[in-house]
C-alpha cells in the first residue's frame, strides 16, 4: 500500500469486499477512518472484525455547506493521533479518496509537524487549505491555530 512519507497512512476509496481482501492495499492495516456519508454494511464490518481492523465513522457531506467540518476534523485528528501513536497502519477513506480523506490526512500532517503539506501522494493541491477556502472549514489561519492549540494541550498532558 502506498502511504504518505510522514506516516503510515493512506487515502483510499470506499472499500468493497474484494478490495478489503487485497493484501497489497489492506494488509497490516490496524485503523480505518471512514469520512464518507455512508456507514459500513454488516458484511464490511464482519471482514474488518476478522482482520482486526479498528474503525470509526465520521460522516462528512461535501454538498451541505451549512454543516462545518471543523468539529468532525478535530475528532478525526484525535483518532488518527491515537492510531499513529499506537504504531498502526492507517487508511482514511471517503467515497473516492480524493477530497475529504486527503483533507483529514493533510490536517493530520499539520497536527504532527506544524507545516502545510503539498500533496505528494497524488500530486495535487492541499485539500485542507482548499476546503478552508471554499467554506467547508473556517479560514486556514483559524483552523491551523485551533490545531496547534489542540496539539499543545495534548503535549502538555503527556
Amino acid at each position: 500500500m502506498r502511504t504518505y512519507s510522514f506516516a503510515p497512512i493512506s487515502a483510499r476509496e470506499y472499500p468493497t469486499l474484494y478490495i478489503l481482501e487485497n493484501p497489497f492495499i489492506w494488509g497490516g492495516v490496524g485503523f480505518c477512518l471512514n469520512v464518507s456519508e455512508k456507514p459500513y454494511p454488516p458484511e464490511i464490518i464482519e471482514v474488518m472484525k476478522r482482520k482486526g481492523i479498528a474503525w470509526y465513522h465520521i460522516p462528512i457531506s461535501e454538498t451541505d455547506f451549512t454543516k462545518s467540518w471543523s468539529y468532525s476534523l478535530y475528532h478525526g485528528l484525535q483518532l488518527l493521533a491515537e492510531a499513529y501513536t499506537a504504531g498502526k497502519k492507517i487508511i482514511v477513506h471517503c467515497d473516492f479518496g480524493n477530497n475529504r480523506s486527503r483533507t483529514f490526512i493533510e490536517a493530520f500532517h499539520f497536527y504532527l509537524t506544524g507545516e502545510e503539506l503539498l500533496d505528494e501522494y497524488k500530486g495535487e493541491i492541499n485539500h485542507f487549505a482548499y476546503n478552508c477556502r471554499i467554506g467547508h472549514l473556517s479560514p486556514l489561519d483559524v483552523e491551523e491555530a485551533k490545531i496547534l492549540n489542540i496539539r499543545r494541550s495534548v503535549c502538555s498532558e503527556e
